[in-house]
């Protein structure tokens, strides 16, 4: 949806009851809300970045960068929009077009996104080459390690790394290191602290075989590798809204600019390196957006990240006979069949009794999509990292893998990619052979 008219306004909303008016003028698209890569350390306002043509574009949650207590609504789309560079702007949904706001605010975009942003340091401006009849030559390659942590890829720049190792059976312990530490391990005559990378980035504990090097400290994450040599001009650097001690360097797009990877900091992570381990142990991001749905009278989370859209339930999905693992059928969205799971049939809970309004979450993991159906979806919480642990291996028949503690009591996480990978793979039968 393309928004050419100046002079007009455009009005959102919030959820709540709020409504918004932002300057047509600066309103160049409304489109769905896409798949978007986190940054580790940004603003809560800043909930990641969507991958385009042009490079990066930071996306914003809207109801959050105008009031850091007020809980936003579900995105229902993104806005995009010029303010001092392109940004995005998650709202609950659009209005429409106006001539007259009415007593509606009109926002001033411009002076609201520039405050989520840094102060511009002096001399942070590259020097121009000067004029000449040689062309400059290719810049090298950029050489990068990849990382996956807490099931996402990211990246470290190889000229950082001095050694991957594999870990010994058995580590030193280290109990001053802060939660993130793991232990130590010996290496080239001396003990070399080690600490969880997804733990340090505020994704939750985790570890794998082999750790990672670093200023003289070991970075352990589930898999490391393989080494990947990227044209410099495959390279973004931090958009300027995100440039705020966060622990991206940059990011990487792979597949033709369609994948995104954060390329992670080694100073932010590790500071100036042994020395500075209390600094390594507080690098981590505070809290982690999720979304709390309601389901057979209580109360389960979904990581906000995951979820595309929120919607009223479809009247009447096309059932596939002798389907199983709770999918109810299929439904149509933007023109493509998209499966339907009763999450309270998948995770073994009563069925529902017909009579509440039950409402369609989309979500998105590896790839894969699909709807579940929930009771409601009540509001956006940000549970502190060091509150949210891992969950006993049964529960919610698998798909609960974390458990956060709230204020006002546990919170089971579904886990999007575990839920979508047990559900699709068996829920439509196979075809009996003649």
């Amino acid at each position: 949806m393309r928004m050419p008219e100046a002079g007009r306004v455009l009005l959102v909303s919030l959820g709540s009851g709020i409504r918004i008016a932002l300057p047509a003028g600066r309103v160049r698209a409304v489109t769905p809300v896409p798949a978007l890569t986190r940054v580790p350390g940004a603003p809560a306002s800043l909930v990641g970045l969507a991958g385009t043509r042009a490079g990066p574009l930071p996306v914003l949650d809207l109801a959050c960068l105008l009031d850091p207590g007020m809980a936003p609504a579900p995105a229902g789309r993104m806005v995009i929009a010029e303010a001092d560079g392109p940004v995005g702007l998650l709202v609950g949904g659009v209005a429409g077009l106006a001539a007259d706001p009415g007593e509606v605010p009109v926002l001033d975009l411009p002076a609201l996104v520039a405050s989520a942003r840094p102060r511009r340091h002096a001399g942070t401006a590259a020097a121009s080459a000067p004029p000449g009849d040689t062309p400059p030559a290719a810049p090298p390659p950029v050489a990068l390690v990849m990382l996956t942590v807490a099931g996402q890829p990211y990246a470290l720049p190889l000229d950082a790394v001095e050694e991957v190792v594999a870990l010994p059976a058995a580590l030193v312990p280290a109990p001053e290191g802060g939660p993130a530490a793991l232990g130590a391990m010996p290496w080239r005559g001396r003990d070399v602290p080690l600490f969880s990378v997804s733990a340090l980035l505020g994704r939750g504990r985790t570890a794998g075989p082999r750790a990672v090097l670093v200023r003289g400290v070991g970075l352990v994450a589930e898999r490391i590798g393989p080494v990947l040599r990227l044209p410099a001009a495959a390279i973004d650097p931090v958009p300027r809204a995100l440039r705020r001690g966060g622990a991206a360097a940059g990011f990487a797009r792979l597949d033709g600019g369609r994948t995104l990877v954060c390329i992670l900091s080694a100073r932010a992570l590790v500071g100036e390196g042994e020395p500075g381990l209390a600094r390594a142990a507080s690098v981590s991001a505070p809290t982690e957006p999720v979304l709390a749905i309601d389901l057979a009278g209580a109360r389960y989370g979904l990581p906000a990240g995951a979820v595309r859209a929120v919607m009223p339930a479809p009247e009447d999905p096309v059932r596939v006979p002798g389907a199983t693992d709770g999918l109810a059928g299929f439904t149509t969205l933007r023109g493509a069949a998209l499966p339907v799971l009763d999450l309270r049939r998948r995770l073994g809970l009563p069925p529902a009794d017909g009579t509440g309004r039950r409402r369609l979450l989309v979500i998105e993991s590896n790839g894969a999509r699909a709807g579940l159906l929930v009771d409601g979806a009540t509001r956006l919480v940000r549970p502190e990292a060091g509150a949210i642990r891992a969950a006993r291996p049964a529960a919610g028949n698998g798909t609960v893998t974390r458990v956060a503690g709230l204020a006002d009591g546990i919170l089971p996480l579904i886990d999007p990619a575990a839920l979508l990978a047990r559900s699709l793979r068996r829920a439509v039968p196979a075809e009996r052979p003649a």
